[in-house]
């Protein structure tokens, strides 16, 4: 998950301070632990299936159910990913819990370019370090105790890609000897990521499982692509798009939105009051309260509870608490990015360059123009995959709040006749579309077909549709 920056902040803060004053905002009588909360908002597709659906952990594609394209020849792969379990970004004030990353270290060296010599500086290891005396010396309650920053990929999420590299190596390695056993030119692989180190350490962990036991010489070396974080485009960019900040204003500012943090304000507040947080990120949106209980409830650790006067009370967070809460999440980001009559333009400006640069990637492919690569990594975020199935019209099961390791897997197949097809894989299935959006059936969609979709989400002058006036 990418926080809210302080720019897109300001922007949805008129709409919050709107909603704050609403009675649903109340303090509510803290010596209550339970809330009474209904659906209530207007809005058909809030109805989401999720009795099988984990955040903590995405399903992975299976070589055992893995069927090839009929009377086609598999051409080109592009996954795109969400980096795995990492540690929340919401340091909370009353934070006595400890994190421990002591197995994400990297080693790292530097070569000169062209030299025949394999490292010119020795090898360096990260290492998060948190001293035992920063609460008394260093700055107290923002960061917590052990081995991991804020946002930081844990042991755990680095074995998630790990197990995902693993089953695509089953299957485009060993069950349809797409591609081959040990990569001897890495410039068959394709890997970008995020300027992020948990979208780089889970592209790594991801990429040393579908082709293990390289060396570390700089000749087997893959290279890992990253845009500045000035112009990335796998993920919503309000810094280098302001107009990003316009319309997400109007998508939380609307009535429907503003109706549905009505109908969610004493969850909210509840919430809100035990976590002891306050703020614009508090009342105009649930990301924040899914992050600050998702990767603790994903590591079992004790769910919040009040304090006052600094002392812990008994009013905590419950398991139905948390699961409202993802609920809530899942609505918002669906209305964001799919249901919105502006969800079109969002969708336009923050992920359509990207989605060019899939496209490209495979007409390039097709007409002989570039002979890329067979296998594409893109790693990126929760709003990564989001951004990307919402832009799809993906269906309701498909747009819960993407889980840790999530996985999109664009195929692109040729026909006997010479035609093409592309294949989208969510999570291990065939990507259902919203019912009434059905522009294309995703098991074998004609790359005309594709493309002519795709040719509505991608800007044609970023630059000057990203402008803010």
């Amino acid at each position: 998950m990418q926080l809210f920056s302080p720019v897109f902040l300001a922007s949805i803060y008129a709409a919050a301070t709107t909603a704050s004053a609403s009675p649903a905002f109340a303090e509510r009588d803290q010596s209550s632990s339970q809330v009474a909360t209904t659906y209530n908002t207007p809005v058909s597709q809030y109805n989401f299936d999720d009795a099988s659906y984990n955040y903590c952990q995405a399903t992975y594609p299976s070589a055992q159910s893995y069927s090839s394209v009929p009377d086609a020849t598999l051409e080109m792969v592009q996954v795109v990913v969400r980096h795995g379990d990492r540690t929340s970004y919401v340091v909370l004030p009353n934070e006595n819990e400890t994190w421990n990353c002591d197995g994400v270290e990297e080693n790292t060296y530097l070569h000169v370019t062209g030299s025949s010599s394999r490292n010119t500086t020795g090898s360096f290891k990260q290492v998060i370090e948190i001293p035992k005396w920063n609460s008394k010396y260093g700055f107290s309650n923002q960061v917590w105790a052990g081995s991991c920053d804020i946002g930081e990929l844990t042991d755990i999420g680095k074995a998630q890609h790990r197990k995902l590299g693993k089953q695509l190596r089953e299957i485009y390695v060993n069950k349809i000897n797409f591609l081959p056993p040990w990569l001897k030119d890495t410039s068959s692989v394709y890997f970008r990521t995020t300027y992020i180190w948990r979208t780089k350490n889970s592209g790594e962990s991801l990429i040393g499982s579908l082709y293990p036991g390289r060396d570390i010489g700089s000749d087997d070396a893959i290279p890992m692509h990253t845009y500045p974080q000035s112009i990335e485009t796998m993920i919503d960019n309000p810094t280098a798009c302001p107009k990003l900040n316009t319309y997400s204003a109007q998508i939380y500012g609307s009535a429907p939105f503003q109706q549905f943090l009505k109908d969610q304000g004493p969850l909210m507040s509840r919430i809100s009051g035990i976590l002891g947080v306050s703020g614009p990120m508090w009342t105009a949106s649930w990301s924040g309260y899914v992050d600050a209980l998702l990767p603790r409830k994903c590591h079992s650790k004790p769910l919040p509870c009040r304090y006052v006067n600094g002392q812990k009370t008994t009013d905590c967070v419950t398991e139905e608490d948390v699961k409202q809460a993802m609920r809530n999440g899942s609505f918002e980001w669906t209305f964001k990015y799919r249901d919105h009559p502006l969800s079109g333009d969002y969708a336009r400006l923050a992920i359509g360059s990207f989605l060019a640069t899939l496209r490209d990637q495979i007409q390039d492919h097709v007409s002989g123009a570039a002979s890329g690569p067979k296998f594409s990594l893109y790693s990126g975020h929760d709003t990564t995959v989001a951004a990307l199935l919402g832009a799809l019209k993906a269906s309701n099961a498909d747009m819960l709040w993407p889980p840790y390791a999530s996985n999109l897997v664009f195929e692109t197949w040729k026909k006997k006749d010479g035609s093409y097809v592309v294949r989208i894989v969510s999570n291990g299935h065939v990507l259902q579309l919203q019912d009434g959006q059905k522009w294309c059936d995703l098991s074998s969609c004609p790359l005309d077909s594709f493309n002519k979709y795709l040719a509505t989400l991608i800007p044609t002058d970023i630059a000057a549709q990203c402008a803010n006036n």
